[in-house]
């Protein structure tokens, strides 16, 4: 009997047992692969998310600063310079600080770098600093390196903290400052324009996508130096303008070897798992520029393609070891079950294959997750990029960029389209009497009333202030003019209604110029439609304007 057992043994439950062994080793050595890919994707999706919402805000900010270098009241400044056109320079800051909230400082620094005009948001408010409160700049490395640019060159500072009178403002405010040099009508160099952008809203956008809870990654923003600029511990931030020389370098010198050397890039040592990817924010026409972050000067502008950031993330080798020995235990204690009973052990089987497959569908579920995040994100700011944050409408860089195209395509293919310069009667008098956001409430009401009228194929754009510029491909100046005009009545009638009053009706004027009778470039059509419009206004306003042809004398 006993000798029976032990044959038995032998022949079924021994054989059985080691293929039983044999399979779970094989089943827990692909669930540890399946685990080193779901962690090893979710960190490169988390670091893509990441390094995409740093690169959108640069150029948000290069477009405002291309604004206020073609504001008509800084052309009157530099040309006069008399206190009246100072303070018309300086309102249009301040409408421009207060409708985007995201400028410590915006600012007109003379060619001996002194500070002209200045305006500071604090405490949710901007204002226009005193005279006598304005600083020198001249030997801080963002005006030279500014005024070292062509024109139409757009300067953009490395990531750090803003300083006054030669010290770090307290507490601390991160910036990036972009400017541009700026000339008078003579040619003569005036200085620069600059903005201090509050690189914290940025900083945050990266902390939000880069939160890394189900992992436990450290995660690192470092500038191409290897210093923090976001860093798990708060007080690593910001070493470089304290004179600190600690750095991510010094701390992990053979990591940072390895992801200073690439553009992206996974890799494990004693310190755990790395991820990293190369951030360059700057595009065709930006430049930085070289020199201390307090008060050295510049001497060297930068290549765009040597300002870089780098997003780093960390998976500690501890955390990495708690997770392998949680599974090793587990599937220890799955071996031991299915040597000790055979008959549990299919149901063993079947529970480790359904975590299996419970796992990978996590992970597809989780990339899902963080693929739909990046997509939405990126859809945002690709709209936030194109689109006026008021109305709706389009904005001046897509009006900049679409125009051209249009003529270029209407050209090519012998097509007429006609250009419509719209503007608001009397509107400045109307926000003084019933206030900005009633003066808001209306600009919205024209916006939609022109969406609804116009045609899908026509493109409207918030040219400036109240006015609308409209692009109406395929549109001669007679169909122009009959759309514009039924708009206009449209908006004649529209009653709008703020905080229980209602407001009174607006009107407003409007000018046409065609292609190809105006001009046959966008710069031609715009002036002709612009002088159109002067004439609709001179001549008693409310009313659709078609430009005269230009006459041509000969010799």
């Amino acid at each position: 009997m006993r000798s029976r057992l032990v044959r038995y043994l032998l022949t079924l439950i021994l054989p059985s047992g080691l293929l039983v062994l044999l399979f779970l080793s094989s089943l827990y050595r692909e669930e540890q692969a399946l685990l080193r890919q779901h962690l090893e994707a979710a960190e490169e999706i988390r670091l893509i998310a990441g390094a995409r919402s740093l690169a959108s805000d640069v150029e948000l900010i290069a477009s405002d600063v291309r604004l206020m270098v073609t504001l008509p009241s800084l052309a009157v400044l530099l040309e006069e310079g008399t206190e009246s056109a100072r303070a018309a320079f300086a309102a249009d800051l301040i409408a421009l600080s207060q409708s985007r909230r995201v400028y410590d400082k915006l600012r007109w620094i003379d060619e001996r770098g002194w500070e002209r005009v200045r305006v500071d948001y604090i405490e949710n408010r901007p204002f226009v600093v005193p005279e006598a409160q304005l600083q020198g700049k001249a030997q801080r490395y963002f005006f030279t390196g500014a005024m070292q640019l062509a024109p139409g060159e757009i300067f953009v500072s490395p990531l750090d903290l803003n300083v006054e009178h030669g010290r770090v403002e307290m507490p601390i405010v991160p910036t990036i400052r972009i400017a541009m040099a700026i000339r008078d009508s003579s040619g003569r160099a005036r200085g620069i324009i600059i903005a201090n952008y509050f690189a914290s809203n940025l900083l945050d956008k990266f902390a939000e996508v880069t939160e890394a809870r189900e992992s436990g990654a450290d995660v690192h923003l470092l500038n191409r130096d290897g210093h923090w600029l976001k860093a798990p511990q708060a007080a690593d931030e910001w070493g470089f303008m304290f004179g600190r020389t600690d750095h991510f370098g010094t701390r992990f010198p053979a990591a940072w070897e390895r992801i200073a050397a690439s553009e992206r890039g996974q890799f494990k040592d004693d310190h755990g798992l790395w991820s990293f990817t190369t951030v360059r924010p700057l595009v065709a026409g930006m430049a930085s520029a070289t020199g201390s972050p307090l008060t050295g000067p510049s001497t060297v502008t930068a290549l765009r393609d040597k300002y870089v950031w780098k997003v780093v993330s960390n998976i500690p080798a501890e955390t990495l070891k708690q997770g392998e020995n949680r599974n090793l235990v587990w599937w220890g204690l799955i071996t031991l079950l299915f040597m000790g009973v055979l008959s549990f052990g299919a149901f063993v089987l079947a529970r480790a294959q359904r975590r299996r497959d419970m796992m990978a569908e996590n992970l597809r579920a989780l990339n899902r997750r963080l693929e739909e995040k990046v997509r939405q994100r990126t859809q945002e700011l690709q709209k936030q990029a194109i689109r006026d944050p008021l109305t709706g409408l389009f904005n001046r860089r897509y009006l900049d960029e679409t125009l051209p195209r249009e003529i270029h395509r209407a050209m090519r293919e012998e097509e007429v389209l006609a250009v419509v310069m719209v503007d608001l009667d009397h509107f400045k008098d109307f926000n003084d009497q019933w206030g900005h956001e009633a003066g808001d409430s209306v600009l919205l009401g024209v916006a939609e009333a022109l969406l609804d009228g116009l045609r899908a194929s026509d493109i409207a754009c918030r040219y400036g202030g109240e006015e609308i510029l409209i692009v109406m491909p395929g549109a001669d100046a007679e169909e122009a003019v009959a759309r514009i005009s039924a708009i206009s009545a449209q908006v004649g009638n529209m009653s709008v209604t703020i905080m229980g009053r209602s407001l009174p009706p607006v009107t407003f004027s409007a000018g046409v110029a065609t292609l190809p009778e105006h001009g046959n470039n966008a710069k031609m059509l715009l002036r002709a439609a612009d002088h159109a419009l002067y004439m609709a206004k001179e001549s008693g306003r409310n009313r659709v304007v078609i430009a005269h042809v230009p006459q041509i004398h000969g010799a």
